[in-house]
């Protein structure tokens, strides 16, 4: 295969190594199938991020708009005690895991 991706035909590879062009040939294409494989897979995988970074940046901006709502006074005194405790909870919750990817993505870029 490295002779083939260096310019040398199938007929001379084939004859250098002693090996029957059939092979040389299904080889080469079992290669292209590969390659094209891995170019679909690849923009599938683009695709994919930038889905999911979609997702993210309006899941984040809905998440400093709740942080407003609930930040008002007036709100949170309507609301129920367990309740309060629970959004407390989600929204340290969200808040820890968010630094901790930070904090990852920091270690793993250094």
């Amino acid at each position: 295969m490295a002779a083939l991706l260096a310019g040398q035909g199938i007929q001379e590879v084939a004859k250098q190594y002693k090996i029957p062009e059939g092979t040389i040939k299904a080889w080469k294409s079992r290669q292209k199938d590969a390659s094209q494989v891995a170019a679909v897979a690849a923009g599938k995988k683009e695709e994919i991020g930038e889905l999911l970074l979609e997702y993210l940046r309006t899941n984040l901006r809905t998440l400093k708009a709740q942080t407003v709502v609930f930040s008002d006074p007036l709100w949170l005194a309507k609301q129920d005690a367990g309740e309060v405790a629970v959004l407390h909870g989600v929204m340290t919750d969200k808040a820890i895991r968010l630094l901790e990817a930070l904090s990852r993505a920091d270690v793993t870029q250094s």
